[in-house]
């Protein structure tokens, strides 16, 4: 992978992520967890989805985050 495929990568989980907060600020009533993590792209464990209400990222990006 060169720079301009990392570079559209980030743009297209970018764009995903705006529109899942959009989905997300037009739904209160339900948040809706991520089955991918929004910063790698690896799946999110069902137990982590349903333990975190609205969780986007997976444990290592999180404390990356944080």
């Amino acid at each position: 992978m060169d720079d301009l495929d990392h570079l559209v990568i980030a743009q297209e989980r970018a764009e995903k992520r705006f529109t899942d907060q959009r989905l997300n600020g037009l739904n209160n009533s339900r948040v809706i967890s991520a089955t991918d993590c929004i910063d790698c792209g690896d799946s999110i464990p069902k137990a982590r989805q349903k333990a975190i209400k609205g969780v986007q990222r997976c444990v290592p990006c999180q404390s990356l985050s944080e």
